[in-house]
């Protein structure tokens, strides 16, 4: 079936979203309303803060740079009718989750003059985790913003709030760039050290009253039109920048797993987007795409580059990629979507919308799933099998099947 719309509403579960048996529906509204029963602090969310690189852009990138932004400009923007500064033709998933959440879209942190009642957004083209790239601010200066205006919020809002990341991708694309052949363990190296950084920063955001963390992990870098394009084989995805994305998003999930058993009241939703861009380049018909391979505007084999209104498609709905890198607003609607209320295939231990709705003091619950999301995963796995499509889907109804062997009263 194809996963771009929302399930039906018999899927509101705080723990579980599944087809696999009725009587679910009855668990789900009965242990919902436990949850609204038994625990006070259960709350909705009106706050939604933003980490990441240009996928999650709003604007940030053409007030920072001196230099012309690309995505200032049409053709990017033509779906809304002008440029916004959103590298798509269209609105980006931040966007679209706050829409789902019923809040004004998050304004970029460097226009002063917004209205940040409902959040930040603190995402910058051309962003990573380590380095200093110019013109741009890595993770490390993002949060630090974050730090320097967090008192524009209450801590009531900021312990409610949800903390959306997305970055990394340009960290894996340079460094593959000038390290064609690492060694398995200088690859393990690199990626230790982007995970390390990311666990720091996400101490700072808990320390700051920080709990409800939705993490995107990786695309298969090798798979964007621009890399593809720039490796001269447009055939197939270029094996190591997929390899180091496939590796980091495994540490990524164990870092999660052990920061929720670390700190007390941690929750996060962790999104399989990997797969989801591997499956729409793959089978890009089954997800109403034209095209998953060549993006929509752009010069060369598949687009890759170059994107201006000389070179932009009549109808952007039908590709993936609206540029090299960066997704159509249709592939957007689609993540958004799925990151807000698709099953634990595509998303777990929560979907957006359930972690919207998990208690503060929810954590003892949370700790056998973690613990079977974490036992499902062996220590030691080829790299190049990590994202296979099969065994993704095998490991994850395994994964809460167990916990349901477990605990016989839940019911999927």
């Amino acid at each position: 079936t194809v996963d771009r719309k929302l399930r039906p509403n018999n899927k509101t579960s705080v723990w579980f979203l599944s087809m696999a048996n009725p009587k679910s529906h009855l668990f789900s509204l009965s242990f919902f309303s436990f949850l609204l029963l038994h625990f006070p602090t259960v709350s909705l969310a009106q706050t939604l803060f933003v980490f990441g690189d240009g996928l999650y852009d709003t604007g940030n990138k053409q007030i920072i740079s001196s230099n012309r932004v690309d995505a200032s400009f049409p053709p990017y923007g033509n779906t809304l009718g002008e440029a916004t500064g959103r590298w798509s033709d269209g609105l980006i998933i931040p966007d679209y989750l706050a829409g789902f959440m019923n809040i004004p879209q998050i304004p970029p942190v460097l226009r002063s003059t917004s209205d940040f009642s409902h959040g930040a957004n603190f995402a910058i083209a051309d962003a990573t985790v380590l380095g200093s790239p110019p013109e741009t601010l890595t993770l490390s200066q993002q949060v630090m913003k974050f730090s320097e205006n967090k008192n524009k919020w209450t801590i009531q809002a900021r312990s409610e709030a949800i903390y959306l990341f997305y970055i990394g991708s340009n960290d894996y694309l340079n460094y593959a760039k000038n390290n064609p052949n690492p060694s398995a363990d200088q690859k393990e190296a690199f990626v230790d050290r982007v995970i390390t950084s990311i666990e720091a920063e996400l101490k700072v955001i808990y320390g700051s009253g920080g709990r409800k963390f939705a993490l995107q992990n990786l695309a298969p870098l090798g798979c964007l039109p621009a890399v593809k394009q720039a490796s001269g084989n447009v055939q197939e995805c270029v094996r190591l920048p997929s390899e180091m994305a496939a590796l980091h998003n495994k540490k990524l999930l164990q870092l999660l797993v052990e920061l929720s058993r670390e700190l007390s009241g941690f929750q996060y939703s962790f999104y399989d987007f990997f797969s989801s861009i591997q499956n729409r380049v793959i089978k890009s018909k089954t997800y109403t795409f034209e095209t998953g391979i060549a993006a929509c505007c752009g010069t060369g084999s598949v687009n890759g580059s170059s994107c201006s209104t000389y070179n932009v498609c009549a109808h952007p709905e039908d590709y993936l990629f609206f540029d090299g890198k960066h997704l159509t607003q249709e592939g957007n609607l689609q993540a958004g979507h799925l990151m807000w209320g698709s099953d634990p295939v595509v998303i777990g231990p929560n979907n957006l919308r359930e972690l919207l709705f998990l208690p503060l003091d929810s954590t003892f619950i949370l700790a056998d799933i973690q613990e079977a999301m974490a036992a499902t995963r062996p220590r030691q796995i080829k790299i190049e099998s990590i994202y296979d499509i099969k065994k993704i889907e095998s490991e994850m109804e395994t994964q809460w099947l167990y916990q349901v062997d477990k605990a016989s009263s839940f019911l999927i």
